[in-house]
């Protein structure tokens, strides 16, 4: 009797990647620059505890289900698994099953009561700098099935030192860390690794070098998060509904506040981040459900030149108006600072996307002097959007000197 051999298609290109196969560790962190091989490793662990451990049962998930498919699945199915390891691949549940009875879940985390139920032997997280605490504690209470060991992993850019992650890994040490920086992929093409070293600042330090590190000349540095970033609770359907928007047809992006109406401050409580497949029709549809029940005042967005889009979003049912100061993005700028300077925005810490982008706009650089430009500016979706409705806003004079209890 003959076995058949599989040869697998992924192989680790640095000691980073095959420290981080080979860990037994209960809890390991793959942290890596851009183009550093995060997402291929965390898929091949996964497939690794499938193969070893038959009928295992794991999840393999990122923040937002929807992100999954042209990245996490697609790196899954095309760099690390070989086709003849499958028994069914069900593509409306996410669910990978292999001819030796392990199935691996692709999920998102925007689908706790689904993730509830589940009985796991390891989870692992893609781009986990999306996630929050909670989303990790969730899963760590899912890693209860029976006669396999449990890991719980993770990769990720790394970010901002008051990450809940470098707590976890870096000051508390309650787990294995692997860091790699983009050079150190020997596959990465030429003319990447060119582009990637014009880079500067805290953007190399961080995006190619792999430290966690604050960015300099942070544009929104008045943003206070201890006071400001805050947990959820459920909007009253009293207050008074505002929403910003970003056009453009790969990366549009919105965000919606809450007013309250006895104190006047503004809370952040929906960011809305689809990707390219979806047109003005369904993001309407998508802006009604996020609203529902709730009085939406005003809706602003997009440049001055954009009138166009604005009529589209109209017809739809979704009428958006030209922000105010439309031709003047540095004034509507100082108009969102001077918000943040007297603590009159909150947000609620599930906003990921927001607080990174938040964490990361900075000025650019000339030599070792800061200029009044920004760095890669295109990025900033959700602040473009927050801009254009926050600079509607009249900033007080007046600070409020005392933080608000926040009951549940």
């Amino acid at each position: 009797m003959t076995t058949a051999t599989v040869n697998l298609i992924f192989n680790p290109i640095n000691r980073q990647q095959d420290g981080f196969l080979r860990s037994k560790a209960t809890r390991l962190l793959f942290s890596g620059a851009f183009g550093a091989g995060k997402t291929v490793v965390l898929c091949a662990k996964g497939l690794q505890l499938s193969l070893d451990y038959p009928k295992n049962f794991g999840l393999i998930c990122r923040k937002v289900r929807a992100t999954l498919a042209q990245t996490t699945l697609k790196t899954f199915f095309d760099r690390v698994c070989p086709q003849e390891l499958l028994a069914d691949y069900n593509k409306s549940e996410g669910l990978v099953t292999f001819q030796n009875g392990s199935q691996i879940l692709f999920g998102g985390l925007d689908d706790p009561l689904k993730l509830g139920s589940l009985e796991l032997g390891w989870a692992g997280m893609d781009e986990a700098i999306e996630t929050v605490e909670d989303d990790w504690k969730m899963l760590e209470g899912r890693l209860r099935l029976a006669d396999v060991p449990h890991q719980i992993f993770a990769g990720t850019n790394p970010g901002p030192p008051s990450h809940y992650l470098y707590r976890m890994f870096f000051t508390e040490h309650r787990g294995e860390v692997y860091q790699a920086g983009s050079l150190e992929n020997p596959e990465l093409p030429e003319d990447y690794k060119i582009r990637l070293g014009e880079f500067t600042g805290g953007y190399y330090d961080r995006y190619v070098l792999g430290k966690w590190a604050g960015m300099e000349g942070l544009v929104y540095s008045v943003f206070d998060e201890k006071t400001c970033v805050i947990p959820r609770f459920e909007i009253p359907k009293n207050w008074l509904i505002y929403s910003g928007h970003d056009f453009g047809d790969a990366n549009p992006a919105a965000l919606f506040y809450a007013e309250n109406p006895g104190t006047g401050e503004l809370f952040a409580f929906a960011e809305y981040l689809p990707g390219a497949d979806k047109g003005i029709y369904d993001h309407v549809q998508d802006f009604k459900q996020i609203t529902q029940g709730h009085n939406v005042i005003k809706r602003v967005g997009g440049n001055h030149a954009e009138g166009q889009i604005r009529q589209g979003y109209t017809a739809q049912g979704w009428p958006i108006n030209e922000p105010k100061y439309s031709q003047d993005v540095k004034y509507q700028r100082k108009k969102v600072i001077a918000l943040h300077r007297l603590n009159k925005v909150f947000v609620f810490n599930d906003l990921v996307n927001y607080i990174r982008e938040k964490q990361s706009m900075a000025y650019k650089k000339d030599g070792s002097t800061l200029t009044d430009e920004i760095d890669n500016e295109k990025r900033f979706h959700l602040l473009a959007a927050e801009r254009y409705i926050l600079s509607d806003f009249t900033p007080e004079t007046v600070k409020i000197e005392t933080s608000p209890v926040w009951k549940y």
